[in-house]
């Protein structure tokens, strides 16, 4: 938003009367140099030149970029009196309004101003809508939802092996090729996508509020019998978040539900705190800390891909868990072109199995370094990597001396274009491989899919 506001304000200077007195150039001239402060104070030395309009609408600029918003606000105004077309003028009072807090004021001027606003001026003045929607929130009830649908390809949509590979085992060797048909025989299939969700706050006080999420997301695969790796994941989310200062603290509970094949495959119950600190307007920093619970459940599965033969009874409950992680997240913004973020996660993790089995116990640890940036109106960029490893506790099998170490590795990007406040267009990629030392995790899969999402606000 700040790049935006400062691509506003400077636009508006050329958007004056052409003829200027001595003192409004001088005043003008400094907003040039990027001194506002220096600005303000050379205006308030020219009491004299209060009520000319030039001189007035380069104060009410310096007023408000140098901190002094109620006298910007006055300026401004009396500007308008006279040139009430001004474009220009009517986006900085909005800008006034809005610094002051007077939302309803600023959400009318800017609300008068988008219906005819294109380019950077209709964005700068959606982000002010959304900015004051956001504030809003804080002191009444507010909610929104989407749906999004989208149509891709997955070249290995159950995290198979390539048919006829021959997994190598520690201590075993090589296991018998893998037949094409086989179920964890990679398969590859194009596929649609669902999703949608709402969410909401409900404040108590000032900077204390309620919050909830639900949300579903399906993946329907197209190719004959792939169905049976067809995926449901429904979820929701609720606890209390509070603002105080440059922090925001939240805790809340969280149920999701992962369906395959319509069977239940695993039920995660979660508890989780947060705590952000905005450092600056540049940087923020985030912690979180969370504690989960997994529940597998038992299906019937197919042994083969075409179905040929009858399904067989899987034994999913012995790898239900309890997970205890840990994360943290350094946020950078940069005040240059295109607006570019920097992203940078960490986490550490402990899964421990419920049912005696520390073979499928694991510490998890993980990083993630992403970008975005924003090369044109109406589009944003963003790339990311991400690296997981898993150490399980103890050997694999009795047959099988070595403990399994999964190295799991991922480049994904995005391009979106932002049709207009509600409707997104969006492509994503994800390039993936995860290496382990037991032959039967490994895998590569590559997925492109393209999504059309509708936001409700």
């Amino acid at each position: 938003m700040r790049r935006a506001l400062i691509s506003a304000a400077f636009g508006c200077l050329f958007a004056a009367p052409p003829v200027f007195a001595a003192p409004a150039d001088d005043v003008k001239a400094l907003l040039e140099q990027g001194k506002p402060k220096e600005a303000y104070q050379l205006g308030r030395e020219q009491p004299d030149q209060l009520g000319n309009p030039s001189f007035d609408f380069f104060y009410g600029i310096a007023a408000l970029d140098g901190g002094n918003a109620g006298e910007g606000v006055l300026a401004l105004e009396r500007y308008l009196l006279n040139f009430p077309d001004n474009r220009s003028a009517r986006f900085q009072l909005a800008r006034g309004y809005f610094i002051l807090g007077e939302d309803q004021r600023a959400r009318d001027e800017f609300d008068n101003l988008l219906s005819s606003a294109a380019d950077d001026e209709k964005s700068a003045v959606e982000r002010f809508l959304e900015a004051i929607k956001t504030r809003e929130s804080r002191y009444q009830p507010s909610g929104s939802f989407y749906l999004e649908a989208g149509l891709g390809v997955d070249n290995n949509i159950n995290a198979g092996l390539s048919g006829g590979s021959t997994p190598t085992i520690p201590g075993i060797g090589n296991l018998p090729s893998l037949a094409d048909n086989a179920i964890s025989a990679k398969e590859g299939s194009s596929f649609t996508s669902l999703a949608g969700g709402a969410q909401g706050t409900y404040p108590l006080q000032p900077g204390v509020a309620l919050y909830g999420a639900v949300g579903f997301d399906a993946k329907l695969h197209h190719k004959d019998n792939d169905d049976i790796f067809d995926q449901l994941n429904i979820g929701a989310t609720g606890g209390l978040s509070l603002i105080s200062g440059r922090n925001l603290y939240k805790v809340g509970l969280g149920l999701a539900q992962l369906e395959s094949d319509n069977q239940r495959y695993v039920q995660t119950r979660s508890l989780s705190g947060e705590w952000q600190h905005q450092m600056d307007q540049f940087n923020r920093f985030n912690v979180g800390l969370q504690f989960a619970n997994f529940h597998y459940d038992d299906m019937f599965v197919y042994q083969v891909k075409d179905k040929s033969a009858p399904m067989v009874f899987s034994q999913n409950s012995i790898r239900s868990s309890d997970f205890t992680g840990i994360s943290a997240g350094w946020t950078r913004a940069f005040d240059a072109e295109y607006g570019p973020v920097l992203n940078l996660a960490v986490n550490y993790g402990e899964e421990h199995n419920k049912n005696n089995r520390p073979d499928l116990s694991r510490d998890v640890m993980g990083l993630r370094v992403g970008s975005s940036l924003a090369p044109a109106p109406h589009w944003g960029l963003a790339v990311g990597a991400s690296y997981q490893e898993s150490n399980y506790k103890e050997a694999f099998a009795t047959f099988a001396p070595d403990r399994r170490k999964d190295r799991y590795t991922a480049l994904d990007a995005s391009v979106s274009y932002f049709y207009n406040k509600n409707l997104t267009f969006k492509a994503e990629a994800l390039l993936a491989k995860q290496q382990s030392n037991i032959g039967l995790y490994d895998y590569d899969r590559d997925m492109l899919a393209f999504k059309v999402r509708y936001d409700f606000k």
